[in-house]
């Protein structure tokens, strides 16, 4: 089916996949049975206006509204529309100190849904990291079970790792993105199964590679691209152990040279061969980034997954349609951003171990609730008012009644009802905007707040191996963006044992730098180098990649 995109009026299709999905989600009241409308605005807008909700990476320190502590928060004191928002510290907003229901309030039949929710959003305090049974982590957000991590994001069953985005299962790791059940990892991208590899992309089951991409099952290579089982390779070619060892002690450990490397893996890989697509052990599959799953179309950084559609970020997921960051077992879902194992569940935010959840953000183990914010194990709770079974089956169908008549029900939470500037956002760097074209489009924006960084306290050590125990004590300055930093302990005990020389950048240009290596999310048709066949590929048509499909990169690579 063909429609018009409603907000950026561009054509885009209606699956049958889709269609199928939208009859088998759904939400019974009484002897009634609710699904969700077909969708009015294009993938793209239902992607961007879902992750104008989520900052990942912006952090304000904040006094708590609960204990009057100063913590740190995602959230800063005063939201983008100017209001002043209520935020406690993580132990504070999950203890019994409060009761989110004494927030609760009736539905007014004479005003628009969504301005009424904001309201109650407004109300009822915002947690100040997101996060779920996680241990000596506080400086983390959209994380779950982790231990001892700092300023990492959208992680889960992490143990020692810092400075990194999208980590499953993995330790003692740092500047890692998209890393996957591994150990011991410096600046990865894309990487599965590894073990103490630095500046590794596209890779999987490795060991002790350094600058190198598309390897799978390979040791000790150096400066390679599009190997399999190899060991003691440099720059493609065969060394002998002593010889390739005796290349990497002229560069480890000393950061003028550990640049120049940088530069030949640049360079190396803007010629190397491509696969279409980074799909590795999966059946049925378009998108990008995509392992051991089936039957998932057009989606992104996904694994272990299966009957999926317009996913981004998605571990271990089925029957997901238009969902982003989705960890740990959701079924059913759609519409709905940052959960940790839920059920049927659609136009919600930040909902955990929660079912049957309609237009609900900060729910924790709950089912059957609609409208509702900051409730932990609730049930039958509209706007945040506690019903019996029968007044929630009766009052729910007249609330969706009333938001068809107003064009609200099928709609995610709009953009000028978010917590956060879109330059904030997760959207920002999917879909990037300038201030001016993204208040033409309805987001919200966040100044900068004017600081006066302080000085630098030292020079950077060229070598690791004459860098003190004091520098942990010195403020350094980003030779990029000249925001300060630190390097704490554990990184510069990390950096020794790895002979890796102390950054000049801060942690977040070194992430911008690694988000460099992945492609839009977007599919083109592109044509195979080797055969002509066409193929769905995140690589534009314009670009200069050299692209193959399946059969003629399995052929060229092994």
């Amino acid at each position: 089916m063909e429609q018009e995109c409603t907000r950026c009026q561009r054509p885009f299709s209606i699956h049958e996949d889709e269609q199928a999905f939208l009859g088998k989600i759904g939400w019974t009241f009484g002897d009634q049975t609710i699904h969700p409308p077909l969708p009015s605005f294009c993938p793209d807008c239902r992607c961007q206006i879902r992750t104008c909700h989520r900052n990942e990476s912006k952090m304000y320190r904040v006094r708590s509204s609960f204990s009057g502590k100063d913590t740190i928060s995602i959230y800063s004191n005063t939201s983008p529309q100017g209001n002043p928002v209520r935020i406690f510290e993580q132990n504070e907003w999950r203890n019994d100190g409060w009761d989110p229901l004494e927030y609760g309030r009736d539905f007014d039949f004479s005003r628009g849904f969504f301005e009424q929710f904001y309201e109650l959003q407004s109300d009822v305090p915002r947690m100040a990291m997101i996060s779920v049974g996680n241990e000596n982590s506080g400086f983390t957000t959209g994380t779950g079970y982790c231990r001892n991590c700092y300023l990492i994001n959208s992680s889960e069953n992490c143990e020692d790792c810092y400075y990194s985005k999208l980590l499953q299962q993995c330790t003692d790791s740092i500047d890692c993105s998209y890393l996957y059940n591994s150990k011991l990892c410096y600046q990865c991208f894309s990487v599965y199964d590894s073990y103490s590899c630095q500046y590794v992309s596209f890779s999987k089951n490795c060991t002790e590679c350094l600058f190198s991409s598309n390897l799978q099952s390979c040791k000790n290579c150096c400066l390679c691209t599009n190997l399999v089982n190899k060991e003691y390779y440099f720059q493609n070619e065969q060394l002998t152990k002593e010889e390739y060892e005796k290349r990497l002690s002229e560069f480890r450990g000393n950061y003028d040279l550990m640049q120049k490397m940088k530069t030949l893996y640049g360079n190396q890989i803007q010629t190397m061969k491509r696969k279409f697509s980074n799909i590795v052990q999966s059946e049925n599959c378009t998108g990008d980034y995509i392992e051991k799953s089936r039957n998932c179309l057009d989606c992104y950084d996904v694994s272990g997954s299966e009957d999926c559609r317009y996913v981004q970020v998605g571990v271990q997921i089925k029957d997901n349609y238009d969902c982003s960051n989705m960890y740990l077992g959701p079924e059913v879902c759609y519409q709905t951003l940052g959960t940790i194992g839920v059920f049927n569940t659609a136009y919600s935010i930040f909902v955990f171990h929660c079912k049957d959840m309609l237009y609900c953000d900060y729910c924790f183990s709950s089912s059957d609730c609609f409208a509702c914010t900051g409730l932990t194990r609730k049930k039958y709770c509209i706007f945040n008012k506690q019903y019996t079974k029968e007044e929630y089956e009766q009052l729910v169908p007249r609330i969706v009644a009333h938001m068809e008549k107003t064009g609200e029900w099928g709609q995610f939470f709009p953009p000028q009802y978010a917590p956060f500037g879109y330059n904030e956002t997760l959207a920002s760097e999917y879909f990037p905007l300038e201030k001016d074209e993204a208040i033409a489009k309805g987001f919200l924006w966040r100044e900068d707040t004017e600081r006066d960084y302080r000085p630098q306290t030292t020079v950077y050590p060229n070598t690791i191996t004459e860098t003190p125990d004091a520098i942990t004590q010195e403020i350094f300055t980003c030779e990029d963006c000249e925001k300060n930093f630190r390097v704490i302990p554990q990184e510069l005990t990390f950096y020794r044992t790895h002979s890796i020389a102390l950054p000049h950048q801060c942690p977040e240009c070194r992430h911008r730098d690694r988000m460099h290596l992945r492609t839009p999310r977007r599919l083109y048709k592109r044509k195979c180098l080797e055969c002509g066949f066409f193929v769905e590929s995140p690589y534009h048509p314009d670009g200069q990649e050299k692209i193959y499909c399946e059969d003629c990169y399995v052929k060229e690579v092994f």
